[in-house]
């Protein structure tokens, strides 16, 4: 599961995006905004739902980007109603801001800029699909691990290590 950001600006993000992801980011923005607002949702500690921890509002801008970008290349979407929908019922927010809004009102997750991010996203794009993305980020290598950012607002302790005890 993932939210790709090859690029911190949403829109930029969705049109750089092929149809493949596209229609599957639209599906994983849900599965992350429930493993947020959803108690007992079964990817809650994943990375990618830790790393959009607080930022509910920006995440589902994010989704509707995406969304706003599928439907422009004629496809139909239910995703996006259930995005504001989702939002709604667990934050209260019934018109998500736009991106510059978020932006101006520090409600956009620090780790958003970050080159080693956006970097590693662009390089695990090339491996889902090295024809598609290959010429669209030529300098990119393909081996570059995810970069997981946790989110400053995530106050979900990190589970310690458990050592046997020592004889």
């Amino acid at each position: 599961m993932q939210t790709f950001l090859p690029h911190a600006d949403f829109a930029a993000t969705a049109h750089v995006l092929d149809q493949r992801r596209l229609g599957k980011q639209r599906v994983e923005v849900i599965q992350v905004l429930r493993g947020l607002t959803v108690p007992g949702y079964g990817w809650r500690h994943h990375p990618v739902v830790r790393m959009w921890m607080g930022y509910e509002e920006a995440l589902v801008r994010y989704g509707l980007e995406i969304c706003r970008r599928w439907c422009a290349l004629g496809h139909n979407d239910t995703c996006a109603a259930t995005l504001t929908s989702e939002l709604l019922t667990a934050k209260g927010t019934d018109h998500p801001r736009s991106q510059p809004e978020l932006a101006a009102s520090g409600q956009l997750p620090p780790w958003l800029g970050d080159p080693a991010l956006h970097l590693s996203h662009r390089s695990a794009l090339i491996r889902k699909d090295p024809e598609f993305y290959g010429p669209i980020f030529p300098d990119v290598p393909a081996d570059l691990p995810y970069v997981w950012p946790r989110s400053d607002r995530d106050t979900t302790p990190t589970p310690q290590a458990k050592h046997p005890p020592v004889p």
